[in-house]
Order: structure tokens, then sequence, then C-alpha cells
């Protein structure tokens, strides 16, 4: 994150990244506890194929790079309304109330720095197709096994409760 807002901003700022990283508080849902299961999340932009904020910014500030392939910003056309914070389904655009300005990922042209810096090698920059995140599968997996236990669990008690009332 320190990395991100130097290279962009010239200026180590966590508030002016354009990644964050954020804890997934997993175990409220999951009863995941060990150590080895906890999931940290990049939060940044997708670079989404079709992307949300692209289609809805009034201005057509928002375009993709033909070079890199990044969604990027064009702060000359930007009138800073936000509409791209609201359509972005990731909250990977942020607001930068210093300069008056979206701030997105754009990928630093082509050569994303939190990755080349990174000291723990824990990001990598993939094609999407290649990019797997087993740990979340993993949640997802056991996501979907507790809710679905829980309404199974729910529908014999549905049942008998329909009947009582009838």
């Amino acid at each position: 994150m320190t990395t991100c807002s130097t290279y962009n901003e010239g200026a180590t700022s966590l508030s002016k990244s354009r990644i964050r990283i954020a804890r997934h508080e997993g175990y409220a849902v999951t009863g995941i506890d060990e150590e080895s299961e906890l999931i940290f999340v990049a939060l940044m932009s997708r670079q989404c194929d079709d992307a949300f904020c692209m289609r809805i910014c009034p201005t057509g500030a928002i375009v993709r790079n033909k070079d890199t392939g990044a969604v990027i910003v064009n702060h000359d056309r930007c009138i800073g309304c936000r509409m791209c914070i609201v359509a972005c389904p990731f909250g990977a655009i942020m607001y930068d109330a210093d300069r008056k300005r979206v701030i997105k990922c754009e990928l630093c042209e082509g050569d994303p720095q939190c990755v080349r810096l990174c000291p723990t090698g824990a990001l990598a920059f993939l094609p999407k197709k290649s990019a797997h995140l087993p740990k979340g599968d993993r949640l997802a997996r056991r996501i979907v096994d507790l809710e679905t236990r829980a309404v199974a669990d729910d529908i014999p008690a549905a049942r008998k409760e329909k009947d009582a009332n009838s």
C-alpha cells in the first residue's frame, strides 16, 4: 500500500493507496480459526472486461488503456461526480478529497509496483484465467455448505409450524 501511494501520488499515505489489504473475517460465518486458514484480500480494481465504472461515467473519463488493458481515469475529463464509486461492485475506486478526483488501480503503466516490490511475494500479477484463489474457494464452499445445512434444518421446522397452524 505504501509503494502504491508513493509511486502514484509521490507521498506515502495509506489513504492514497489504490490497493487495500483487508483481513477477511470469515470466522463469524465459517468458524475457521486456524492461522493457516486466515484470508487476506487485496481490494483493488479488477480491470473488468465489462467495467460498470466505464459505462456509468457521464463524461467518458474512464477508458481502457490500449497498451496495458487497464481501466484508467482521464483526470482532465473527470468531474468528480463519484458515480463510478457507486457502480464498482468491488469497492475498488476511491475519492481523493484533497485533489477532488477519483483514484483507482491503473496497473502502473503495465508494471504494478505493489507486485514488483512486495517484500513477501504475496502479490502476483496474473492473467484473469490463471488467477486461482484456493483459500477463497474453500471459504466459499464452506459458506455454501453452512447455508445449505441451515436451509435443510429449517425446512422440517417450517413444515411442523405450518402443520400446527393448519
